[in-house]
């Protein structure tokens, strides 16, 4: 049975149901019943989220074509079932707990290997470009992501878009699912361009880089060809604005899908006008994990930011669907000047915009001016003028 002939039999039993949420509101249905075997109908309708009606009715369609079971327990998956699950995505676990920190917990201990060979991945990137609001989520993180993707019934879906991708979550998708999907990352760093190529050759993937500055709109041939989208965006509003505009860009506009955004707190009015956006371009949060990913450095952040699950409806449309000029990342809005002092020689050097360094980092790969050494010591800073 191959993804097709899959999507081609859950497509007649949409029809026959008329369910709005489509083919993978069926997919989510029956991994449900997969992940919870034997569940009453009041069980199985509280995990989906659909109404009872609407449960039976699919569990009567998936039982005319042996994909499932009424039983006297409850309902369960059958072997052909089962196999059309493994064909979209093996992985299918629930990471659930009432008593932890955004309802869930994570076993990392179970995942040693992933982490390991996403690390010695994740360790050739080099010091984040802070110019472009750039800043690492741990390792550890790019995994928990993808695990709660999969906790929520999002590893069955096509194909998956990244709407920059400087902390190889990417990555983390390929080596817990495989090549069951199409991966793509748009991103402007050619690091990650080439740490995706060394992934791809050393664990035979097929993750597609798209080379791109998102400033400019998605290419036309990879505009309404995916299924769900992740980003964590620079750390402004028109940031946000920008890279979920692109990403609304390559969701399938007929059938929507499902998108995943890391966003640090704002002030309330900050994140009111995020939501108002949001709903504006018909996405509609669905979950909110706090403090959930975790940054190396990051002090703006406070080392953490939220993550969210959206739910884009069909025909949504994004705020920015042209070229974009504006400002984009924290230090165009609010340029900050800072003086560093070199341990060694005392010199001082001023660090910003139009100067020969523009971030410390910068600094510290080039040496002292004078005496060529790498410890500074920040003296004080101030808004540029």
């Amino acid at each position: 049975m191959d993804r097709d002939t899959i999507f081609s039999t859950l497509s007649q039993v949409g029809s026959n149901v008329r369910l709005q949420e489509g083919i993978y509101g069926l997919i989510k249905f029956l991994a449900v019943i997969d992940r919870y075997p034997h569940s009453s109908m009041i069980n199985i309708s509280k995990e989906s989220g659909f109404p009872i009606p609407i449960c039976v009715a699919i569990r009567n369609e998936l039982v005319k074509i042996k994909w499932c079971s009424k039983e006297s327990k409850g309902t369960s998956v059958t072997e052909l079932g089962s196999k059309a699950l493994f064909e979209l995505g093996r992985f299918n676990k629930s990471f659930s707990c009432s008593n932890c920190e955004n309802g869930l917990t994570f076993p990392i201990e179970n995942y040693k290997e992933i982490i390991e060979k996403l690390r010695a991945l994740t360790d050739l990137r080099g010091p984040p470009n802070t110019v472009i609001d750039q800043s690492f989520a741990t390792t550890e993180t790019s995994l928990v992501r993808v695990l709660t993707m999969g906790d929520n019934y999002d590893l069955f879906f096509r194909n998956y878009a990244f709407v920059g991708d400087s902390d190889l979550t990417s990555i983390a998708l390929a080596l817990l699912i495989g090549s069951k999907s199409r991966i793509t990352v748009f991103d402007i760093d050619t690091r990650i361009r080439d740490i995706i190529e060394k992934a791809n050759e050393e664990h035979n993937f097929d993750i597609i880089f798209v080379e791109h500055d998102l400033r400019t709109s998605i290419p036309e041939e990879y505009r309404n060809k995916y299924d769900c989208f992740v980003t964590d965006p620079p750390y402004t509003i028109d940031g946000l604005n920008l890279f979920i505009s692109r990403g609304i860009e390559l969701i399938n506009n007929s059938t929507g899908g499902v998108g995943y955004l890391s966003f640090g707190n704002k002030p309330p009015n900050d994140q009111l006008l995020m939501q108002k956006n949001l709903s504006k371009m018909r996405c509609l949060i669905t979950h909110i994990f706090a403090r959930f990913n975790e940054y190396i450095g990051a002090q703006k952040l406070g080392g953490v930011s939220n993550f969210y699950r959206m739910q884009i409806l069909s025909g949504a449309k994004p705020i920015i669907d042209n070229n974009y000029e504006g400002f984009l990342y924290t230090g165009e809005r609010k340029p900050t000047k800072r003086l560093y002092q070199c341990k060694n020689c005392k010199i001082e050097i001023e660090v910003g915009q139009n100067q020969k360094f523009v971030t410390i980092e910068q600094l510290k790969e080039v040496g002292c001016p004078e005496c060529k050494k790498y410890i500074f010591q920040k003296k004080r800073e101030r808004k540029a003028e």
